[in-house]
């Protein structure tokens, strides 16, 4: 089982884009990450691992912030080697608290079972054309070769963790080819982890995740709501007072 921070104390609207990411510029990797107990409440994590300039300004600012939206995330920042691993995430008791910029995440139920399990749909959807237009980010110029020579051999993950069993995983098709899951399990439920390289994310239209699962528990329709797009990203600290 994948530790999702369920010691979370606080909960939020979870709103983390792609932006969020490529704002930083630099050597990292990404991971998204959904847990979904059996009650429909949950985790929703985003980690960068970054190393250089990159990782220094993780460990260093305070105000260096990956924007989850209207509050902010319980947010752990350890050291790795080299590398500098930052983890905000937010605690939801149901789907439709988190307001997600860029996707979506839905659970369907499909009906029930002889013996009491329910079957559900998990849905993500990122959409990732749509990160790119709404930040001015989706110039033709930025091809595969650009995007390949600033962030090659680095990758980005998508990961959840979801009870009971898992009866059916939509493929998914990144760049010509058909990304297959990990899949593991343990006595409570299954760990799906996707895993590309970070230029094929940037490049690709709409990423969608897709399962099917059964398990004993409280499930019902629910659906992530929109957040507001938010261009800041905090990198340095400003000596100047706001004005309120």
């Amino acid at each position: 089982m994948i530790d999702l921070g369920l010691s979370a104390k606080r909960l939020g609207f979870a709103g983390v884009t792609l932006v969020s990411a490529v704002g930083l510029s630099g050597c990292f990797d990404l991971e998204q990450r959904v847990g979904l107990h059996r009650d429909g409440s949950g985790v929703y994590a985003v980690v960068v691992a970054a190393d250089g300039v990159v990782g220094e300004g993780l460990a260093k600012d305070k105000d260096n912030d990956i924007d989850l939206g209207d509050e902010r995330a319980v947010k752990h920042v350890t050291r790795k080697g080299d590398k500098t691993i930052q983890t905000s995430e937010i605690a939801f008791h149901d789907v439709s608290e988190l307001k997600l910029n860029d996707e979506t995440v839905a659970i369907h139920v499909k009906g029930k079972k002889e013996n009491g399990e329910t079957e559900v749909n998990f849905h993500r959807s990122f959409r990732v054309d749509h990160a790119r237009k709404e930040r001015g980010k989706d110039d033709e110029a930025m091809g595969r070769e650009v995007l390949q020579s600033m962030f090659g051999g680095h990758t980005y993950k998508f990961a959840v963790w979801l009870p009971g069993e898992i009866e059916h995983i939509g493929p998914v098709r990144v760049a010509g080819r058909t990304v297959h899951p990990l899949v593991w399990s343990d006595k409570y439920g299954h760990t799906l982890v996707w895993q590309m390289g970070l230029p094929d994310m940037f490049m690709a239209d709409q990423l969608d995740f897709d399962v099917d699962f059964s398990a004993k528990g409280e499930f019902h329709d629910s659906q992530s709501r929109p957040g507001e797009h938010r261009r800041k990203v905090r990198h340095v600290r400003d000596n100047d007072d706001d004005d309120d």
